[in-house]
C-alpha cells in the first residue's frame, strides 16, 4: 500500500469527518477520528487561535496527503472556526479560548497578547470568559476528550518556534527533531486557563508545538513530511 495519496487526489478530504459540537456562531466543530483507534491513539489539534494559520494549513495538507488507513491519531484542524473565519485570535465573543479551559489555574478578567510577532509589547486585550469553560468551543473539546480518552495531545500554535513538553517525553523529543525546533519545558510565561493547564490537571500528556512566524505556504513546504509522519507516529520504547 502506498504511504501517500496521489497528488491529484489531495484537493479534497477523504471521508470520515464527524461533528463534535458547534461554535458560538453555529459553525460545525469537526474532527477526524483515527480509522482504527486504540489506547495508543493521540489527538492532534490546531486552530485554537484563529489568526495562527500556518499549522492549520500544514496539518490539513498532511491529512489529505497520507493514505487514510495509515493514520493512527485523531485530528482537529480548527478548534476555533469562528476565529479562523474572522481572522481573530479569540472566538467570536472576544474570548481567548486558550485562557478559558476549566483548569485549576483559570483566572477571571483580561488577558493580553502581541498583535504580531514583531510587536514589542503584549498590549492587545482579550477576555478569559465569564467562567472557566464558558465557551461552546471549549466545552465541546473537553467533552470530546473525556469521550475518546486520547493517549496524548499535540496542540499546534505559532509563532514561538519551539516544542514545549514539560515531560521531555519520547514524542516531544521526536517532534523537536522532526520539525527542527528546540525542545523546552516552558514558553517562559504563565498561561492560566490554557488547554495545556487543563490537560495537566487530568494527567493527560500535552505537548504544545509552536511554529515559527512563517507563511502557510512556507510551513506546508517545510513541515509537510514531519506532519505526515506525526499522523503515523508510534512509540519506539
Amino acid at each position: 500500500m502506498a504511504t501517500t495519496r496521489p497528488r491529484a487526489e489531495r484537493g479534497a478530504f477523504p471521508p470520515g469527518a464527524e461533528q463534535y459540537g458547534r461554535s458560538f456562531l453555529g459553525a460545525s466543530l469537526i474532527w477526524f477520528p483515527a480509522p482504527d483507534a486504540d489506547r495508543n491513539s493521540g489527538l492532534i489539534i490546531a486552530g485554537t487561535h484563529g489568526d495562527e494559520n500556518s499549522s492549520i494549513v500544514t496539518l490539513s495538507c498532511a491529512l489529505r496527503t497520507l493514505t487514510p488507513s495509515l493514520r493512527r491519531h485523531h485530528v482537529i484542524l480548527a478548534v476555533n472556526p469562528d476565529g479562523c473565519q474572522l481572522g481573530l485570535r479569540a472566538n467570536a465573543r472576544g474570548i481567548d479560548l486558550n485562557r478559558n479551559f476549566p483548569a485549576a489555574n483559570w483566572r477571571a478578567g483580561e488577558t493580553v497578547y502581541r498583535w504580531n510577532s514583531s510587536a514589542e509589547e503584549r498590549d492587545v486585550v482579550l477576555l478569559t470568559g465569564d467562567k472557566p469553560g464558558s465557551e461552546p468551543e471549549t466545552q465541546a473539546l473537553c467533552q470530546l476528550i473525556h469521550k475518546i480518552h486520547p493517549a496524548w495531545v499535540v496542540s499546534f500554535h505559532d509563532p514561538l518556534a519551539c516544542i514545549e513538553d514539560p515531560r521531555h517525553s519520547e514524542l516531544g523529543e521526536w517532534l523537536a527533531q522532526a520539525f527542527a525546533l528546540p525542545l523546552v519545558t516552558s514558553v517562559g510565561y504563565e498561561t492560566p486557563g490554557s488547554f495545556g493547564s487543563w490537560c495537566a490537571d487530568l494527567s493527560l500528556p500535552c505537548i504544545t508545538a509552536e511554529f515559527p512566524p512563517i507563511s502557510s505556504d512556507e510551513a506546508s513546504e517545510k513541515y509537510l513530511k514531519a506532519m505526515v509522519e506525526l499522523l503515523r507516529w508510534q512509540p519506539q520504547r
